[in-house]
């Protein structure tokens, strides 16, 4: 049962065949701003002989002491120099950020002196039967270049392509961008374009931002820019403006035309301020960020995306600080019988027990401990609420599917009458570079995020009432770009478009946080295992503390402004 599109919601997805998604991974990145690192990956080289040549004694020997010249000195052993020591991790209580429009040089009208750049170059455009399309085809061509219109691939384009411009979301009833467009923009990447430009209305929620800022750092080469357009000028003057963008000058990846000024977006350090750093409670508990909120044992709030990682900090917190019942959402299934390999508490040791036990090969045995761990944390998280004072279920559900997700929300509404607040904080990363990316594992990543958001948000439209607030858990790296993290860093950004839409749609508090990296303190480490805490250390990049992390989550709901819709919280600069 698929849910019906509503006046904020994009049609709701369909549920693909291959439900689950594969296990995480990550590739190293060779840049400073990476976000996912495999940890064996990054360790550095060691040198084959790190013992440093000892100079041989050359005290000078007084002449009254007279040495036996027969006298063979005993040989010292040369000490193995100490190891140098591990960087330490520092953690921190993130800094607040808001995304702000800021003013950009004015890009060159397309005269006869700035075209000279577009003379002779090929372009291929995308969004046929598009007005902006057919204009900007022929404004191209005045200026000199050779333009063309194409379909939905590159597969029947022969010859250079000096730019790809995709223009198919200006249409008056056009899909998203993106996941669709992915397979086109890779083939176009690697014929090396210098220009790659995407245009866009408000209205579209394919997360173009957070992906163009990604192809900006993987292609440095290449000029890669989403430009948001006003769809009130016309189709020849949306088509000068991109026209404008193929001029300018700087590599600015995400440029607003909506106006008659060209900006682009930032993030400006703005704190919440004296009410907010002082609203926690005497010992920072966030009981009257609860309390502001209206939170107590009698509410119920949903978080989705199991009750693992960060998910699973902020839920023990809510707990602690309202005694709420937390329902927690996950695609992970409990076992119905008591764990059988309980001695074994680690990965290491669950590894070495299913290798003892047999029957299982290497990959299997990785997705049984993977499975393993997981069903144990959650378990651990139930818990945890519990001894906090609050009230938890779970359900396994895969957010991708309509109906499960529809019944799932309808039954905890009818169970308990209400529900107060959700988060959406599911998610997956299987990390590579835009060019080695499969298509598939590119939809199985955005779609986690975007489509589950979709099918949830439609879920709670149809209850009698609506949730007070809704938070969707980011990631910075949709606002600064990330070396092979293209997906991730689209869908993060689609998320809070979606999120926009829906606080306009209805009247109700929706939050969007892309979080920086959290600390690994515990049990709940999300993405941040230790290996990659110790790499971030390296680097010198700072982690959220996981207490400062959560409270200001509790203090950005009770004391931010409801007009708000897209934060940014790190504890380092990106």
């Amino acid at each position: 049962m698929e849910p019906a599109a509503t006046a904020w919601d994009a049609p709701a997805p369909s549920l693909p065949a291959d439900t689950e998604p594969r296990a995480p991974h990550a590739v190293a990145n060779a840049d400073a701003e990476s976000v996912t690192v495999r940890a064996e990956d990054a360790a550095p080289v060691q040198p084959q002989d790190s013992t440093p040549v000892q100079p041989q004694d050359l005290t000078p020997v007084r002449a009254h002491e007279n040495p036996d010249p027969q006298q063979t000195p005993t040989p010292q052993a040369t000490p193995e120099p100490a190891p140098a020591p591990e960087p330490a991790l520092t953690i921190a209580a993130p800094k607040r950020y808001v995304l702000t429009p800021t003013p950009l040089d004015p890009a060159p009208a397309p005269g006869a002196v700035a075209a000279q750049d577009l003379r002779g170059k090929r372009f291929v455009l995308v969004g046929d039967g598009t007005p902006v399309a057919q204009a900007l085809v022929t404004r191209l061509t005045v200026l000199g270049a050779i333009a063309s219109r194409i379909g939905d691939d590159l597969e029947g384009h022969q010859g250079a392509v000096d730019g790809l411009i995709h223009v198919g979301a200006l249409a008056d009833h056009g899909e998203p961008v993106l996941p669709g467009a992915f397979p086109l923009f890779q083939a176009a990447l690697r014929r090396r374009p210098r220009w790659l430009l995407a245009a866009h209305h408000t209205k579209d929620t394919s997360g173009l931002a957070g992906f163009f800022r990604t192809v900006a750092r993987e292609y440095p080469d290449t000029v890669a820019r989403s430009v948001e357009v006003d769809p009130a000028r016309g189709a020849a003057e949306q088509a000068e403006v991109i026209v404008e963008e193929l001029l300018a000058p700087d590599r600015e990846p995400v440029v607003l035309r909506t106006d008659r000024t060209r900006r682009g977006l930032a993030p400006c350090e703005l704190s919440l301020g004296l009410l907010a750093t002082s609203g926690a409670g005497p010992a920072g508990t966030g009981v009257a960020e609860a309390t502001v909120l209206g939170l107590g044992p009698d509410s119920v709030v949903v978080l989705a995306g199991g009750g693992r990682g960060i998910t699973a900090r902020f839920a023990v917190a809510l707990a602690a600080a309202s005694r709420c019942r937390i329902e927690l959402l996950g695609r992970t299934e409990l076992p119905d019988l008591p764990d059988e390999f309980s001695d074994a508490r680690d990965k290491a040791a669950l590894r070495s027990a299913l290798i003892a036990r047999g029957g299982l090969r290497p990959a299997e045995i990785e997705r049984t401990v993977g499975r393993i761990l997981a069903q144990r944390e959650i378990a651990s998280t139930l818990a945890e609420i519990h001894d906090a004072g609050g009230q938890a279920g779970y359900r396994a559900v895969d957010l991708r599917d309509a109906e499960a997700v529809q019944q799932a929300v309808k039954e905890t509404y009818t169970t308990y009458g209400r529900i107060d607040g959700v988060v959406h904080a599911a998610g997956v990363i299987e990390d590579k570079l835009l060019a080695e990316k499969d298509p598939d594992s590119f939809r199985r990543v955005y779609g986690t995020k975007v489509d589950g958001a979709r099918t949830l948000l439609a879920a709670l439209h149809r209850l009698p009432q609506l949730p007070r607030f809704t938070v969707l858990f980011g990631s910075i790296s949709a606002v600064f770009g990330n070396r092979g993290q293209i997906d991730y860093a689209a869908a993060n950004d689609a998320l809070a478009r979606i999120g926009r839409r829906w606080q306009d749609a209805t009247g109700t508090r929706a939050l969007t946080v892309h979080w920086g990296p959290w600390a690994p303190t515990g049990a709940h480490d999300g993405m941040v295992g230790p290996e990659l805490g110790r790499e971030y250390a390296r680097r010198g990049i700072e982690l959220i503390d996981p207490e400062e992390g959560v409270l200001a989550l509790l203090r950005e709901l009770a004391w931010g402004d409801s007009g708000t819709d897209e934060v940014v919280y790190t504890a380092s600069g990106w």
